[in-house]
């Protein structure tokens, strides 16, 4: 069985720092800088950052996120987008490598041979668990005839998800000064490929297992991304990480687009640093990661702005004997996404409706009668209908009283008088003329 992906070639302070590796496991705090700023994630010696959580839509931290920096390896997510939309029904489709895909091979790659035949599947996850150029050239000339026309379609892709910022010149993220992106963007082409299934499956493999080929035996391929394999790199492994992208070119840094998600909590985060330099044997893409994920996990949660059984308000109660108001509180709890420093009692105001200015007996405990909306520093955060806490009963006299009160109120009750009224009007007078008719004729016959 070969291993195709052999270590990268050690610098020197990486030599020093492997000889300090006792002490950093015996000193967990001393194994990357630590943020200095509680309040927000240390972010620094990158180009651009940004900070997105899944459940919320709502981006929570952000450093120069757009302004325009160089992808790197970022752009094989986009590659990714493009061949998942032209293989995703057809992962297992055969590809025969050619001699013209190989020509075009840069940098990092698996060394695929002339002749091989290989799927689509086993190419996505050779690019996206080893960053594998070659393998992102063979899907390219695969999917679309030739790497310009894939990268064509990459555009267009930019163009589909509202990519303002961003160029794709080449499929494999090495330099092109003509190629740019932002930390935003980058981001949304994560949030894509977030979204297709399998993909996070992919990239949070510690090593991904290539089957023999017609001319090559089983290959077993690491992750570069330090955050989920050691292979490459260590001391940047970082447990709720579940995958994406990681990597680096001279001229662009280190880059990092990666998915954390914390079980307890079931938040889920998507961290992209950009432009991120070594120093003093730090990848700062990974630091940096490290900060927001450290932060954030630790700076935002579900917050409490709502218990069932926080009153709200009271309503008068009519045609009860025993009771003269009942207790309204909201139906459910609300859980709020809120920064977990922030105080409630200052910042969470309520505003409530009901249906009624009163109920009437006989009223069932969890009644509906109203709604209660939660603001946050003045911005609507939720709404949860109004209930009545307890039953009451209803009096019967008073019931009885209240039904004459409002029959006798009634159009039909007061038009009822009207015309009693009208009709004895008219009986009298009528009854009068005829009286005075039947005396005018007594009085002729005299």
């Amino acid at each position: 069985m070969k291993n195709h992906c052999p270590k990268p070639k050690t610098r020197i302070f990486t030599r020093l720092a492997a000889g300090l590796l006792c002490v950093l496991v015996l000193i967990p705090s001393l194994a990357l800088p630590a943020s200095a700023d509680a309040s927000k994630p240390d972010v620094e010696r990158c180009s651009a950052a940004i900070l997105y959580n899944f459940e919320n839509d709502q981006t929570v931290y952000e450093y120069k996120s757009r302004d325009r920096a160089f992808p790197g390896s970022s752009v094989k997510l986009m590659t990714a987008l493009v061949a998942f939309d032209a293989f995703g029904d057809n992962l297992s489709a055969e590809i025969t490598v050619t001699g013209a895909m190989l020509a075009e091979v840069t940098g990092n790659s698996i060394d695929f041979y002339e002749g091989e035949i290989v799927t689509a599947e086993e190419m996505l996850n050779c690019m996206l668990v080893n960053s594998a150029n070659d393998a992102a050239i063979v899907l390219a000339h695969a999917a679309a005839g030739s790497t310009a026309a894939f990268v064509e379609k990459m555009n267009d892709k930019a163009a589909e998800l509202g990519l303002v910022s961003s160029v794709y010149t080449n499929v494999t993220g090495m330099h092109d000064p003509k190629m740019t992106t932002t930390a935003a963007d980058v981001a949304d082409v994560a949030k894509a490929c977030y979204a297709i299934p399998g993909f996070i499956d992919i990239t949070s493999q510690q090593k991904y297992t290539m089957p023999a080929t017609n001319i090559s035996e089983e290959r077993v391929i690491f992750n570069r991304n330090a955050m989920i394999s050691k292979y490459y790199s260590t001391g940047y492994l970082y447990d709720a990480v579940v995958g994406l992208n990681a990597g680096a070119t001279a001229q662009g840094g280190y880059n990092l687009a990666a998915v954390a998600k914390d079980e307890e909590s079931g938040l889920t985060y998507l961290a992209v640093v950009l432009g991120a330099e070594e120093y003093e044997g730090f990848y700062y893409s990974y630091v940096n990661g490290r900060r927001m994920f450290d932060w954030v996990f630790d700076a935002y949660g579900y917050r409490p702005v709502l218990t069932a059984t926080q009153v709200i308000c009271e309503l008068p109660v009519r045609l009860s004997s025993t009771v003269d108001f009942v207790t309204l509180v909201p139906k459910e709890a609300l859980y709020v996404y809120l920064p977990t420093a922030a105080d409630l009692a200052e910042t969470v105001k309520y505003s409530y409706n009901t249906i009624a200015d009163a109920m009437s007996a006989p009223i069932e405990a969890g009644a509906e009668a109203g709604s209660v909306t939660v603001l946050y520093e003045g911005e609507i955060i939720g709404a949860v209908p109004l209930v009545t806490t307890a039953s009451v009963t209803r009096s019967e006299f008073l019931y009885f009283l209240d039904r004459v009160t409002e029959f006798t109120a009634s159009r039909f009750f007061k038009g009822t008088i009207a015309a009693i009224v009208v009709l004895s009007i008219l009986y009298v007078f009528i009854k009068a003329a005829l009286r005075e008719k039947r005396i005018r004729r007594m009085s002729g016959r005299r």
